[in-house]
């Protein structure tokens, strides 16, 4: 059985990946022919991007967390330099007639931005797997815990204040033409806050209720030592409870949208089609990642599980023992 599902996902991988060149070919191909402005080369972006977003996020499912957490990496990384060099080509006037740095620049950025959504959940997963110890100095500072939905909160405004700089720095020709590398670096640092924000809000939405922002609680000695959540309560299992129906691969793939949204404008949704302004885009992109990220805060415990099995195992021998004293 194992051996008949690890052939299927790699017959269908190598499917995906031959299909991936063949798009940015032809993307390509008629990117050569047709004007920057017709309707045609932006439904052939739209379709474009659409595809890549479904790509990471089939992949996401597809093959091993940890592979698919080194390609985000690697992407991210050489997708980053790249960036930053064609911008200082462009922006000193350097000429490299042997590269196409156009098609260079599209490529990186069509990746990057689309397998940032899920290479950053899985960060997230990692972060909260590595920083759950609630004994740690990083959560209880001098005796008061800092909950993370007060964080999030803070995030959150930091995320506001951001899109606010973008709407004043695009008044400028000059930000949007020679220094537009920072509208982009403000941009991503938009969407990292407003994503991981949003997750903890909702991941910690019991206790933001009930106005537990920050409280002052005793470093525990407790004898009970897990690998993860140490320690665990009877309180703590409203905490791990996860919504009745499976709904964060949802949330996963409308973050991928949201971001692409953010970042392109009305390069992912053509203006001439959808009727709408570039910041419209911009905004609906803005309200959507607050959603999408809600919904995987929400449904986070089954994401986990997902990824850490074993852990996710030992956490449920934990609550099983706990409901049952109850």
């Amino acid at each position: 059985m194992k051996k008949f599902i690890f052939i299927f996902k790699f017959v269908n991988l190598f499917s995906l990946v031959i299909l991936s060149f063949a798009v940015l070919y032809y993307f390509f191909y008629y990117d050569q022919i047709y004007e920057w402005e017709s309707s045609f080369l932006r439904i052939n972006r739209m379709i474009t991007i659409t595809y890549f977003v479904l790509f990471f996020f089939i992949l996401f499912f597809l093959i091993n967390f940890k592979f698919y957490n080194q390609v985000f990496i690697f992407i991210i990384i050489s997708g980053t330099l790249l960036w930053i060099i064609l911008y200082l080509l462009d922006f000193f006037k350097i000429n490299l007639s042997f590269w196409n740095l156009s098609t260079i620049r599209t490529s990186a950025a069509i990746l990057g931005i689309c397998i940032i959504s899920p290479g950053f959940t899985l960060y997230i997963m990692k972060y909260i797997k590595d920083h759950s110890n609630q004994n740690e100095k990083g959560k209880i500072f001098r005796n008061y815990h800092i909950h993370e939905g007060f964080v999030g909160i803070i995030f959150v405004i930091i995320a506001f204040l951001l899109l606010m700089t973008r709407y004043l720095l695009i008044q400028y020709e000059v930000m949007r033409e020679e220094l537009r590398i920072f509208l982009a670096i403000t941009m991503v640092l938009l969407f990292l806050f407003l994503f991981s924000g949003s997750f903890l809000i909702f991941r910690d939405r019991r206790d933001i209720i009930k106005f537990k922002f920050i409280e002052r609680r005793e470093i525990l000695n407790n004898n009970d030592t897990w690998t993860v959540f140490n320690p665990i309560t009877a309180d703590s299992i409203q905490f791990f409870k996860s919504p009745k129906v499976l709904c964060y691969p949802l949330g996963i793939l409308l973050n991928i949208f949201s971001v692409n949204m953010l970042i392109h404008g009305t390069l992912f949704l053509p203006e001439k089609i959808f009727d709408l302004k570039n910041e419209t885009v911009v905004l609906i992109g803005f309200i959507l990642c607050i959603i999408s990220s809600g919904i995987i805060g929400v449904d986070w415990y089954r994401l986990f599980a997902k990824i850490y099995p074993r852990l996710y195992q030992e956490v449920e021998q934990v609550l099983n023992g706990l409901r049952i004293e109850i």
